[in-house]
């Protein structure tokens, strides 16, 4: 067997197991912060350490790829991959691990996976345009079981999930809004260059959060932890953030950007896994039927989009 042959037989079987890797990695990023919460860390500290930790970390990266952009950076980009940013990296990322204090990692992970509901809703709207009615049933049908992953009609189980699924359900919005106006910006700058200087811009507005809080008088404890903790704070920047971020950015290289979706599509029931194994969470049997439909129906609608080259 030639090398050239041999380079085609490892570069798609590379690819996937970078991208299993990286999809176990950015899966485990809910059960790294329960741990970080039991510990006395609170939500907002531990999204200052990740920032603060993987800002340089995603420099680093921008140096190493070098990315060219044969027609040069057009103006305004930048501030348009910051604002970007914002949304992305600090804004969502806040109302999920805020919501995640109040939930359990398996139920965050199910409410964050609706953001194509919302991507349908906003591509609507931006479009001026009616939602197909097999869309508009997959849409119901995700509400259904989102209401039945919460609890649906055990009210003490819906009222302690309530406040955390607003807080989630909000970043799953927000996350959907960054996608459908940043979509043309990766093509136009790239990938690394938006993660840079987004990442970046988030880390600056987690920063003025801080001190806003900090002059009302919310004082939020930052040196006041354990070593561990801040051990803690390292790995979730680095394993749930950075490292995936390099990895799916290889997988995609080898094999593609829609086997890579399909790949990734296995992260909420990793979450799910490794909830139930390190966190010893269990959902009720009602809460295991929302979270199947819910998982079941995005599923099937990203999989339609991949297998049409449909684009939202």
């Amino acid at each position: 067997m030639s090398l050239e042959e041999q380079s085609k037989i490892h570069k798609p079987a590379a690819g996937t197991v970078f991208l299993l890797i990286g999809t176990v990695c950015f899966a485990s990023k809910s059960i790294w912060m329960k741990w970080a919460y039991e510990m006395g860390a609170k939500p907002d500290a531990v999204l200052l350490y990740r920032q603060l930790f993987a800002v340089p970390l995603f420099w680093v990266i921008f140096w190493l790829y070098r990315p060219t952009m044969p027609n040069g950076i057009k103006k305004g980009d930048r501030w348009r991959a910051c604002a970007a940013g914002v949304f992305c990296f600090f804004l969502s990322p806040l109302l999920d691990f805020i919501g995640l204090n109040h939930v359990s990692a398996m139920v965050e992970r199910i409410l964050l996976m609706s953001y194509p509901l919302f991507v349908l809703g906003f591509t609507a709207c931006r479009d001026r345009k009616m939602n197909s009615i097999q869309d508009l049933f997959a849409m119901l049908a995700v509400m259904f079981g989102l209401f039945l992953a919460l609890g649906g009609w055990d009210t003490e189980l819906f009222r302690a999930n309530r406040i955390g699924s607003v807080f989630i359900l909000l970043s799953s919005a927000v996350y959907a809004g960054y996608l459908v106006l940043s979509g043309p910006l990766v093509h136009q700058i790239g990938s690394i260059r938006l993660n840079a200087y987004g990442m970046t811009a988030a880390g600056a507005a987690m920063m003025l959060y801080i001190g806003i809080k900090s002059t009302i008088g919310i004082n939020i404890p930052i040196a006041a932890y354990p070593l561990a903790l801040y051990g803690l704070f390292v790995l979730i920047a680095v394993v749930t953030t950075v490292i995936p971020f390099v990895l799916i950015l290889e997988g995609i290289k080898r094999i593609g950007a829609q086997r890579a979706a399909a790949i990734s599509m296995a992260g909420p029931v990793l979450t799910i896994f490794f909830g139930a194994l390190f966190l010893g969470e269990q959902l009720q049997p009602i809460q295991a039927i929302g979270c199947g439909t819910v998982f079941f129906v995005i599923t099937g609608m990203e999989y339609r989009k991949l297998k049409t080259g449909k684009n939202k």
